[in-house]
């Protein structure tokens, strides 16, 4: 009787035994368990052939199992952090999504596939549910949103971007993340991608509003951030209990092949997550347990605050009369922004446990905005791209932290003559604070016909020409920030 041939691998990740058909030989598979591919000619510890028939033993049961080569390490992260809630859990405890239309019930995700550990897979690697669809999505064990691939393969460095109301952080975020698909390319040799072109289209509205609007000529704002809206996600996080989570805006970077470090560095892809939060959720009490919105500062790699000094009373008083930036009135409404700030470096003493006395060792980037509006008024220095981002014989650039330094220093001593209580809060909290001036626009705002009745002004009220935008630095902070995260990244001028 003609025999069936079956052949049997061990993962050289997690060591489970899987059964596969001979047609799999010396093919790379994924290991349904922990994810981790492998090839299995090469990193099989055994590989035993099977007689179909019952009570046949198999020739070759018996010989010598051949030698492992050393395993490749594992493509997955040992821990995984969720960007949604921010758990942190071991890759075999990921979900996978039901792909059948009959399955969307799921506990947490209302209309969404259900989640489940899977218990079969195809020889690909893609779980299958239990209606025999195959399922390509996987979703966070705590939370059920997904995931994308990038976050579970790829080391995840988290920015917090901290700020009022009002205070343009919309408008940076927007613009540092353009100006930052270009630059790091170009300058930098670092590819700089959608992790979730999906879950990014709220900021791809944003941008094709700044920076792809047919209307060059036509006024343009972009919508204050509300407390709940398409920015946030309501979820079940436990039983009974509905919280709202920041949706999050995730990239993948990875080095060209004409980075001069691409050689060096064995596995050069990293994930970059940011949230546009309301200016609302850094007030004072905003935080509850159902509205946990800002404790992604707990796992951020870098603490960015956005300064508005046109909303603080002393900067106000030197530019009037000094710049027709109707941002700069004698009407316009003054923010304590230290509260915002003490507020947020409270949060995070009191839910990671540093004492009164004890600093964060993580950067925290003071960026001052709207520059454009107040620095000639103060004198400010000229900001170029070229001071910054040097282009070397090879056409890359080295990132000059000499030169953020010393403009930093220059700007600390500004805001200890007009806002000191800025600079004692930053650096009673963080041992390592940089002053980065910006301005997204980098043009003054116009007011908006017939949207200013009642005489307050507002964002809303204002709006900008799209042809007239000229970013001035809005991607040096998130630069730096991406420098001291991930080193080896960027290119770096040697600092003495």
């Amino acid at each position: 009787m003609s025999q069936t041939e079956k052949l049997t691998v061990v993962c050289p990740s997690c060591s489970v035994t899987l059964g596969i058909p001979a047609t799999a030989a010396g093919k790379k598979i994924r290991c349904p368990k922990c994810q981790n591919p492998f090839d299995t000619a090469k990193t099989a510890k055994r590989i035993i052939e099977v007689s179909s028939e019952k009570g046949v033993a198999p020739e070759k049961k018996n010989a010598p199992l051949k030698t492992a080569s050393p395993p490749k390490p594992p493509g997955l992260l040992a821990k995984i952090t969720c960007p949604h809630c921010w758990s942190i859990f071991p890759p075999h405890e990921i979900k996978w999504v039901s792909a059948h239309p009959s399955l969307r019930d799921d506990s947490k995700v209302p209309e969404g596939g259900r989640r489940f550990l899977p218990t079969r897979f195809s020889v690909s690697g893609q779980a299958i549910d239990s209606k025999g669809e195959l399922c390509s999505e996987l979703a966070c064990p705590r939370c059920h949103l997904t995931l994308p691939r990038d976050v579970i393969e790829l080391p995840l460095a988290i920015f917090s971007i901290i700020g009022a109301p009002s205070s343009g952080k919309s408008y940076y975020l927007s613009s540092s993340l353009w100006q930052l698909r270009s630059s790091l390319s170009t300058r930098f040799a670092i590819s700089f991608e959608d992790a979730d072109p999906v879950a990014n289209q709220k900021l791809h509205q944003y941008e094709e509003t700044l920076f792809l609007n047919a209307g060059h000529d036509k006024l343009v704002a972009l919508p204050k951030t509300e407390l709940d809206g398409d920015l946030y996600e309501q979820i079940e996080i436990e039983s009974g209990r509905v919280v709202q989570l920041p949706k999050p805006f995730i990239f993948r970077m990875s080095l060209l092949p004409n980075h001069p470090k691409e050689p060096e560095i064995r596995k050069n892809g990293r994930c970059i997550c940011l949230y546009d939060n309301a200016g609302e959720h850094f007030l004072p009490g905003a935080q509850t347990a159902n509205s946990p919105g800002t404790r992604h500062m707990l796992v951020s790699k870098a603490l960015m605050f956005v300064f508005d000094p046109t909303q603080h009373s002393q900067i106000r008083k030197l530019c009037l009369g000094k710049t027709e930036d109707p941002q700069i009135k004698s009407g316009a409404s003054s923010v304590r922004q230290d509260i915002i700030l003490s507020e947020a470096t409270r949060r995070i003493r009191a839910e990671s446990g540093l004492t009164p006395g004890q600093r964060d060792h993580r950067p925290l980037i003071v960026i001052l905005t709207k520059y454009d509006a107040w620095g000639p008024a103060v004198r400010g220095p000229a900001l170029h791209a070229d001071t910054i981002m040097r282009e070397l014989p090879s056409g890359i650039c080295q990132f000059n932290t000499r030169q953020l330094k010393s403009v930093s220093a220059v700007f600390r001593n500004l805001l200890l003559k007009l806002a000191p209580e800025i600079v004692s809060t930053a650096e009673a909290f963080s041992e390592d604070v940089t002053y980065v001036p910006v301005s997204a626009l980098g043009c003054s705002p116009e007011e908006i016909p017939g949207s200013g009745a009642g005489g307050e002004t507002s964002r809303l009220s204002l709006g900008i020409r799209p042809r007239d935008i000229q970013p001035i630095w809005a991607e040096v902070p998130l630069l730096y920030a991406i420098h001291r995260s991930i080193p080896g990244f960027l290119c770096v001028a040697a600092e003495r």
